[in-house]
């Protein structure tokens, strides 16, 4: 009878001293509604472990503090909204991004800075007009075009190393099934076959055939490689 009440007696102590935190729960009532509209390219063409989605970011770091995917059933020319409720109202920017499934940011398409004095209340309303949001789109804006990796250093028309223009309005249609200059055994890019490509070759092994070693390009890019492969092994659509 002593030890039953001595027990009882325990608990009721341990949960009244005051050291136990009660949970705490976000308030719901304090957040943004977001209202995204816009026509969204080529989004049909994503592959492997990568999504385009709207998301939300809050300036401390890369993953998203909420998101959704853009849907894929609807036309290149039909213009999709997009609401995104419940978005904390310590998120800084409202993105069109490309996403790993851990939603971690890889890169932006667009993005919209929430006013520091935005109103809870008030839905935001976004519209992003046009973006082509396929998966060479990508590559070609944050790999051949880039700015870091200056690929038309060496393959604008002026300069066209192994007779590769590299331009923003002619890399696709000089990669895919196309016939290497430097060995014609391969394709540039062989759809649906990456090890096979001579793109994806000269970026991860290397060649003789090359003068300058691109295998170190992408060393601070390792998901842009992954996703290099995944376009092609999808069948390098553009």
């Amino acid at each position: 009878m002593f030890l039953t009440t001595f027990i009882s007696s325990l608990l009721l102590s341990s949960c009244d001293d005051g050291h136990v935190d009660d949970p705490v729960y976000n308030d719901l009532t304090e957040r943004f509604v977001v209202k995204i509209k816009g026509i969204f390219k080529n989004r049909q063409s994503w592959t492997g472990n990568y999504s385009v989605v709207a998301a939300c970011f809050d300036g401390e770091s890369s993953y998203s503090v909420i998101q959704k995917v853009l849907p894929s059933n609807a036309t290149d020319s039909t213009e999709t909204s997009i609401l995104i409720s419940g978005v904390p109202t310590n998120a800084e920017t409202v993105e069109i991004a490309i996403v790993n499934t851990l939603r971690q940011r890889i890169a932006t398409l667009y993005s919209y800075e929430i006013p520091a004095q935005q109103n809870p209340s008030d839905t935001i309303m976004i519209d992003v007009g046009e973006i082509n949001v396929g998966m060479f789109g990508a590559i070609n804006q944050y790999v051949f075009q880039s700015t870091v990796l200056n690929c038309s250093r060496c393959h604008s028309e002026d300069r066209a190393a192994s007779n590769l223009t590299l331009t923003s309005d002619k890399a696709y249609s000089n990669l895919v099934n196309v016939i290497s200059y430097n060995d014609s055994n391969y394709l540039r890019v062989k759809p649906e076959d990456s090890e096979n490509s001579y793109l994806y070759k000269v970026l991860t092994t290397g060649t003789d055939e090359v003068s300058y070693n691109h295998t170190t390009m992408l060393a601070d890019y390792p998901d842009f490689l992954d996703i290099i492969k995944s376009w092609i092994d999808g069948g390098a659509k553009e």
